[in-house]
């Protein structure tokens, strides 16, 4: 994590980790950047103050790196232009741009993003495409596959990567984007990788956890595949599907316990578990204490 307090030193920060940039801040200035990644190919963890970003054409040469970014808003706003194109970007949303053409990026207020970055041809869509869609609001909350690819990148920066490997989760990343940009519920697209349909699933636990029909058979419908591939995307990483959705019930469970005052029926049922005598029994059998005592012990302290 490297940090700045300058607009000089935003601009450096920025232009070694992606490619040459302006930079303009206003007073009282502050900005962290984690990057993590090889060559051009990299995830990062923006927080950033009120300032305006620019790649204007004389920073442009035959030889500039080719490179697409892809922007997620956590918090804050984000006004993008490029191509002659302009959007507002808000949280939930992200947003796509090309380093070969100029760009200007503007945060009216502090905001917080993640960002992929790799070469334009990974994406596997010609110059033209990736043209029109430069610039153009990209909503994840309408879209699994942003949602996807977001959450592997953001995840890396939470102490809980979905994806433990770099490479692997810039991979996967770009897969999912890729599928989104070319419109991934086509029957023509090309089948999802394991890492990525792993990454998938990990996602509609995440989302689905209230809800007690949630288990391996839902997880194989919605990504349409079959109840074996799902057995064999999980086995492949040490994993069985059944006990891993189990066990982020119980995750959930704990920190509900730890953090909320809520009645430990209530906690079952956001925990997908309509019983509050079976929620008991499996917390007790995953945590090895009831769900009562555990609460009782974090009060103590």
């Amino acid at each position: 994590m490297r940090t700045a307090v300058s607009a000089p030193e935003w601009e450096t920060l920025s232009s070694q980790a992606f490619v040459p940039l302006r930079v303009r801040t206003g007073a009282h200035f502050v900005a962290s950047l984690d990057h993590r990644g090889y060559a051009s190919a990299a995830l990062s963890a923006i927080h950033s103050g009120a300032c305006h970003i620019a790649r204007d054409r004389a920073l442009l040469s035959p030889a500039a790196d080719d490179m697409a970014l892809f922007s997620f808003q956590v918090s804050g706003r984000n006004l993008v232009e490029q191509n002659d194109r302009q959007a507002t970007i808000g949280p939930g949303d992200g947003v796509l741009y090309v380093t070969r053409s100029a760009y200007d990026l503007d945060f009216p207020d502090d905001a917080e993003l993640v960002v992929l970055q790799v070469p334009t041809e990974w994406l596997g869509l010609s110059a033209s495409t990736l043209s029109t869609i430069a610039a153009q609001r990209l909503s994840a909350r309408r879209d699994p596959l942003l949602r996807t690819a977001s959450r592997v990148v953001r995840s890396h920066f939470t102490g809980r990567p979905v994806l433990d490997d770099t490479a692997q989760s810039i991979r996967v990343a770009t897969e999912l984007l890729a599928a989104a940009l070319r419109g991934g519920g086509r029957r023509s697209s090309p089948p999802r990788s394991h890492a990525a349909l792993f990454a998938s699933f990990h996602r509609i636990v995440a989302e689905h956890l209230d809800d007690p029909r949630l288990d391996v058979s839902a997880l194989a419908a919605v990504e349409n595949v079959s109840v074996r591939t799902v057995h064999q995307v999980f086995s492949e990483r040490g994993l069985r599907a059944a006990a891993f959705i189990r066990a982020e019930r119980m995750s959930r469970a704990c920190r509900l316990l730890r953090e909320t005052t809520l009645a430990i029926p209530d906690i079952a049922l956001r925990c997908g578990v309509a019983d509050p005598s079976v929620f008991a029994r499996t917390f007790r059998n995953e945590v090895g204490m009831s769900p009562t005592r555990y609460r009782a012990q974090f009060a103590a302290d």
